[in-house]
């Protein structure tokens, strides 16, 4: 029915009844009842008729609006024409953009990788900055004398290079902080050298030990290499009482300064050595090093020994007199004692020594006073008064009261004052083992003088010669072998050498 309704419509009017409002519109008409299908025709005609004066109003109102709305469409259909145009050559050159963008991201390549590189440094700046200033850091520790942080920081270096072995940077900051460690390990050297006690000495080795630059012997000879420096300057310090050898108590004193600095230095390094590397030796050293180690220091102190026995040798010669020669003995005694406790008891070594020392200074005293006895003037030999009764007391009376007779006789007087003075001064030191030694040189002495007035004339030095024989003898042999030796003068006889010279003065008297 609606078909046919819509046929019919369509018949008489040149509407499209096709569309889906009309075809609602005469589904619901076709419902209506009749009367009000006869009502349609009218109710349209008035709604057409209001809508006709609703848009004839809106015209007249509203014709600004739809004029201005015409020239808008208008433009905007010139727009759309121009935009169209300008779209086409867009597409046109969007091949050439195409290429054009894609030249120019292979020219920005570098750069962006360059960007994100220093992006990426922006981001780690901190941590970059931390890993850069570790060479600043070492080298102010090591300056700074904190050698635990300093060590600390170039591990941390060391284990960054090895992390990082392709980033020139790292490398060059580990290379830097071994510089500073380099430093470190001058300095912990050098302390080795400087004077330092055992608390600084044993710092200095630790940390020497545990940068292991050296094993542990050569970490020994290292140390007593630099102690065995700075005893050296000690020593040399020493060399400063020399200054003026010419003055008679230089030589004493150079000695007795250089014994108390070499007795410091030693004791120094026996105890420094024993508490560093006997004592508390790493826990992981084999057996053997450590042998090697204790026989390190016998070697040390017996070289140290030898030149202190060379500087001896070289000094007691010219030690100005007998006092000066046993107050060095008792220091060198006092010091041998105390490094007794040490292993290096060296009392032994210096008997010899002294012996040597004393005999050629006692001789050489008996033979000098021989020769200024020999070169008496001619006028010399007269007495200086008249002779003494108890001339022949050489051979009794007291030993630490010289015969008064001698002092008629001037020459003779003096040589006895000239030996006694020499047994005065042996007796503060006199070893037993020279006794045979010494009287041979006193007996060359009188010897000598004898021969001396042999070859006076008889008359000017009778009495002189009387006095030399039957006193002068007599008495320095027993001040010699009774005084200071507290032997019985028979038991040293006089040489062939005197004996003969007597004999040709008691026939020549």
């Amino acid at each position: 029915q609606l078909s046919a309704l819509a046929d019919i419509l369509a018949g008489d009017s040149k509407l499209d009844l096709s569309s889906p409002k009309s075809s609602s519109y005469l589904a619901e008409l076709s419902t209506l009842p009749l009367d009000a299908v006869l009502a349609e025709p009218a109710n349209l005609s008035s709604t057409s008729s209001q809508l006709t004066n609703a848009l004839t109003n809106l015209c007249t109102s509203s014709y600004p609006t739809f004029l201005s709305l015409h020239s808008t469409t208008s433009g905007l259909s010139s727009t759309l024409s121009s935009f169209s145009d300008t779209l086409d050559t867009l597409l046109d050159d969007i091949p050439e953009l195409e290429s054009a963008a894609r030249s120019f991201s292979s020219d920005i390549a570098s750069i962006q990788t360059s960007r994100r590189r220093a992006a990426l440094v922006l981001e780690h700046s901190s941590k970059l900055q931390d890993i850069l200033e570790l060479p600043v850091l070492a080298d102010a520790c090591v300056r700074g004398g904190h050698f635990q942080e300093a060590l600390d920081l170039a591990s941390h270096a060391a284990r960054l290079a090895a992390r990082f072995p392709h980033v020139q940077a790292v490398q060059d900051v580990r290379a830097e902080a071994d510089n500073s460690i380099r430093v470190l390990l001058g300095q912990l050297l050098a302390a080795l050298r400087a004077p330092g006690k055992l608390p600084a000495l044993f710092r200095a080795v630790s940390f020497l030990r545990r940068m292991r630059v050296l094993p542990e012997r050569g970490l020994a000879l290292a140390f007593l290499t630099g102690r065995l420096e700075a005893l050296d300057a000690a020593l040399a310090a020493a060399e400063s009482e020399k200054r003026g050898q010419d003055a008679p108590d230089a030589w004493a004193r150079y000695m007795k300064k250089y014994i108390d600095a070499w007795r410091e230095g030693v004791h120094d390094l026996v105890t420094q050595y024993a508490a560093i590397f006997l004592e508390r030796p790493p826990a992981d050293l084999p057996a053997a090093d450590l042998g090697a180690l204790r026989a390190l220091l016998p070697a040390c102190t017996a070289q140290l020994l030898a030149r202190l026995l060379s500087a001896l040798r070289i000094a007691l010669p010219r030690l100005p007199d007998a006092p000066a020669l046993t107050a060095l003995l008792t220091q060198l005694t006092y010091c041998a004692t105390s490094f007794a406790r040490l292993g290096l008891d060296f009392r032994g070594a210096l008997p010899p020594l002294f012996g040597d020392a004393v005999r050629a200074r006692v001789a050489g005293e008996f033979a000098r006073a021989a020769e200024e006895f020999a070169r008496t003037p001619r006028a010399g030999w007269a007495p200086a008064g008249a002779p003494r009764r108890d001339s022949r007391t050489g051979a009794a009376g007291a030993l630490h009261v010289p015969p008064p007779a001698l002092v008629v006789h001037p020459p003779v007087a003096l040589f006895a004052n000239a030996l006694l003075a020499a047994l005065n001064g042996l007796r503060l030191l006199a070893p037993a083992a020279l006794l045979h030694d010494l009287a041979r040189a006193l007996d060359a002495a009188l010897a000598s003088a004898g021969r001396a007035l042999l070859g006076v004339s008889r008359d000017e030095a009778r009495g002189a010669a009387t006095a030399f024989v039957r006193i002068l003898v007599p008495f320095v042999r027993r001040a010699l072998v009774e005084g200071v030796y507290g032997t019985q003068v028979d038991d040293v006889p006089p040489s062939e050498e005197l004996q003969g010279v007597l004999e040709e003065l008691e026939a020549w008297l």
